[in-house]
């Protein structure tokens, strides 16, 4: 190849390079020069004054008769200054509901919060909600709204409290006492109450008293021996008839009552005490053995007196 062709390539490449150079440069100026033209179109909007409130478990499940918490965070933006604001709970009918500050704080209940737009972080507040204790609730869904306000800036947030079946029972008497008495080789009477205590209903209860739990030889039964069914919230009583052995010892005994339904999700027992007797006529017995005594010595006495 001669000079002259070198040249000739060498012009090509060069023109090709500052092609592809003008190429790259005149757009970025073109985007340049649209922004400079489009920058005196642009406006800063401020961001809207609002309230926002999260909660990270907003559905809670637990048996009837617990207490519900919540922890909410409550942020505030957009606004100027700091702005008070109100609070309010509003729960099913049968609960009741507490607003404390999330952390620390003075402990009591609070029924608004003082909030500062500038701060980039949300204040927690501590919802709790609790049953009547004479009010168990029936299993299910129970909406609770929770409501931040102040003027026309306000936001809430729905939980749900779900309460499940509790099987619960107890036993406990008509008066209270725990004691009673008993006469050796005779039938006592006692009247006890079993109770469901929890949320669902008792089928089949059985009511006993195991050998293991009563004084030996003792036989004690009841009436009725077996409750069909027993719905939530109600009683029954039932009798018990305790019968010491003939030759039982006067004193204390100890014997325990037990309730159970027969798929054993709940029980229930009581601790009862029996003073046992022993019968009228041993106690005559007894007398006339003491005067009988008595009465020999005084024979006695006088015999070898006169000696």
């Amino acid at each position: 190849m001669n000079k002259r062709g070198i040249s000739l390539i060498l012009i090509c490449l060069c023109i090709t390079s500052l092609a592809i150079n003008l190429a790259m440069v005149s757009p970025a100026k073109a985007i340049v020069a649209q922004s400079n033209a489009d920058s005196s179109q642009i406006v800063f909007q401020e961001d809207a004054e609002k309230i926002e409130l999260t909660c990270q478990y907003p559905v809670l499940s637990s048996y009837a008769g617990v207490n519900y918490s919540w922890d909410i965070s409550v942020l505030y933006s957009g606004g100027k200054e700091p702005r008070t604001f109100d609070l309010k709970a509003t729960v099913p009918e049968g609960f009741k509901a507490q607003i404390t500050p999330g952390y620390g704080g003075t402990g009591g209940e609070i029924a608004a919060i003082r909030l500062d737009p500038t701060k980039n972080y949300p204040e927690s507040i501590k919802l709790v909600v609790v049953p009547y204790v004479w009010q168990v609730p029936k299993p299910g869904n129970y909406p609770i709204s929770f409501e931040v306000s102040s003027g026309d800036i306000k936001s809430s947030i729905t939980l749900t409290a779900i309460v499940t079946v509790n099987y619960d029972m107890k036993i406990t008497t008509p008066d209270g006492r725990l004691n009673t008495e008993a006469t050796a080789g005779q039938d006592s009477n006692f009247t006890v109450v079993i109770i469901n205590t929890g949320s669902g209903n008792l089928d089949k209860v059985t009511v006993e008293s195991r050998s293991t739990n009563r004084p030996s030889g003792w036989t004690v039964s009841f009436n009725p021996e077996k409750i069909e069914s027993l719905p939530a919230g109600e009683s029954k009583e039932v009798q018990v008839t305790i019968r010491p052995t003939e030759k039982t010892i006067a004193g204390d005994y100890m014997l325990t009552v037990e309730a159970q339904p027969e798929a054993k999700n709940a029980y229930g027992n009581l601790q009862i005490r029996v003073t046992a007797l022993t019968p009228t006529i041993w106690g005559w017995v007894g007398v006339g053995i003491v005067v009988l005594v008595v009465l020999l010595l005084a024979v006695m006495f006088i015999r070898f007196g006169r000696r």
